[in-house]
């Protein structure tokens, strides 16, 4: 068993964050590229990789294994067997994968700290994957294991692996991260200024991991400034406890701290100093100050009361000779039209209107999906697939001036019983030149685009329809 087995709090992913994620899972289920997420330390490649789980997890069996705990390939293959109920030899294993891909099911491998396992290791799970009945295998671990996996590279025909490399947050994303922090510890209000906002990305580089920790330091000073309030006492603990426990899927395991995290720490302890300096009594300014001249005479406010009723009934008379000019216009304007001839309309009668169609109200226009009225004969390319229709616009609006809002569409079909938002860019004339736009695609998208025909995709918008 691992320690990152348990259930975890709600993942806070914001922007890009959210996109990945879709992308993550739309390769997991229609290719076999594995997966690898990196980026600097406590950025959240753990966070983004049990969020990967608990949606997988839902259609797939899915094993989640932390190398720092379980790095030899023996140990492994053992923890794969023992969730799959075989035995714990490759021979057992490859036969039991086989049995799943006959019931159409999948096995989901994910890998936390990746990095700590060796090259042999690495190969084996990558060339598992590479296989049609293999299981599906996402790597979460330090930017080195990029480097790694390109050396392997050379030994597969096809594309290994689909990077996502997980950057910092901007300070609208970090503001809106501590926003949904404070929520999931049931504190509604964040009892920070914008300014406090400002001083905590900046010390924390965007790095939420770093972030987090930084929260927390900051309401235990709040708290021991204000610890005559016990209501203060309950909401700290709240916040602290839910840091900790946040804060386990954005901080690595078993690293000594290091000297960036010392120096904010020495930054925010001095912020703390300057703050703790200002909260004082507050009291009335001794120096005297001047007051701005304010009107002292009846006098002075009636005569300003008249000359703003004169200005408002002057207003007034004008508003009214211009609504009698515009009413005067308008009835001779009615009397020249009514005084044209009238070209006469062919009458209707009754007895042409049948009660049925009396009975019935006017239909309205449904606009059909493009899809709908391209050739059935050309090809499109299949981009994302995923379950939320918000995704989809997402990622349309994203890629939209690249590739041109006028090629992409997006419909609706069925995935499992549930439903499937899927992104298409087409048509496109004949499938050699799809594939080629789709090699050309990849590098854009970061994935390789599936190459489908658009009878095929009709037949689906239409099956939705009945």
């Amino acid at each position: 068993m691992t320690g990152k087995e348990t259930s975890s709090p709600d993942i806070i992913l914001l922007g890009d964050r959210a996109q990945q994620l879709d992308m993550l899972l739309h390769i997991q289920e229609f290719s076999t590229m594995s997966v690898l997420i990196t980026g600097p330390a406590e950025i959240g490649k753990s966070a983004l990789l049990n969020a990967a789980h608990s949606q997988l997890s839902v259609h797939h069996q899915v094993i989640l294994i932390d190398a720092f705990v379980t790095q030899s390939l023996p140990d492994i293959i053992e923890q794969i067997a023992l969730s799959l109920g075989c035995d714990a030899n490759l021979i057992d294993l490859d036969t039991h994968l086989v049995k799943m891909a006959a019931q159409q099911d999948t096995l989901h491998l994910l890998i936390d700290d990746a990095h700590l396992l060796n090259d042999d290791t690495l190969q084996l799970l990558l060339e598992k994957s590479t296989l049609e009945h293999g299981w599906h295998l996402i790597l979460s671990g330090e930017s080195s294991l990029q480097s790694r996996l390109d050396d392997l590279q050379n030994l597969f025909e096809n594309k290994l692996y689909h990077l996502i490399e997980l950057a910092p947050l901007s300070e609208e994303e970090a503001e809106s991260f501590i926003s949904q922090f404070y929520k999931q510890a049931g504190i509604e209000v964040v009892p920070l200024s914008m300014k406090d906002i400002h001083q905590l990305w900046q010390l924390s580089q965007g790095v939420p991991g770093k972030l987090i920790e930084l929260i927390s330091l900051e309401q235990d000073h709040q708290t021991q400034r204000s610890a005559s309030f016990p209501i203060g006492h309950m909401v700290a603990v709240a916040l602290i406890v839910s840091a900790l426990t946040v804060s386990l899927f954005y901080r690595d395991e078993g690293k000594e701290v290091d000297q960036t995290e010392d120096m904010i720490a020495a930054l925010v302890a001095e912020k703390q100093q300057q703050i703790s300096k200002k909260v004082e009594p507050v009291s009335e300014p001794k120096t005297p100050f001047k007051k701005e001249p304010v009107a002292n005479s009846n006098a002075e406010v009636a005569a300003t009361n008249k000359q703003t009723h004169i200005a408002l009934s002057a207003n007034t008379n004008q508003i009214a000779l211009a609504q009698t000019q515009a009413a005067k216009k308008e009835i001779k304007t009615n009397t020249l039209v009514a005084s044209a001839p009238l070209k006469a309309k062919p009458a209707v009668s009754v007895s042409d209107v049948s009660p049925e169609t009396a009975a019935k109200p006017s239909p309205k226009v449904k606009s059909a999906n493009p899809l709908l009225i391209m050739p059935s004969q050309s090809f499109a390319l299949q981009l994302l697939g995923v379950r939320s229709e918000a995704s989809a616009k997402s990622f349309v609006q994203r890629f939209s001036r690249e590739m041109g809002s006028e090629k992409l569409n997006i419909y609706e079909t069925r995935y499992r019983g549930q439903p499937w938002f899927v992104v298409v860019y087409g048509p496109i004339d004949n499938k050699q030149l799809a594939n080629e736009q789709a090699y050309k695609l990849s590098k854009t998208i970061k994935s390789q685009p599936w190459v489908r025909p658009i009878s095929k995709i009709q037949d689906d918008i239409r099956q939705i329809a009945k």
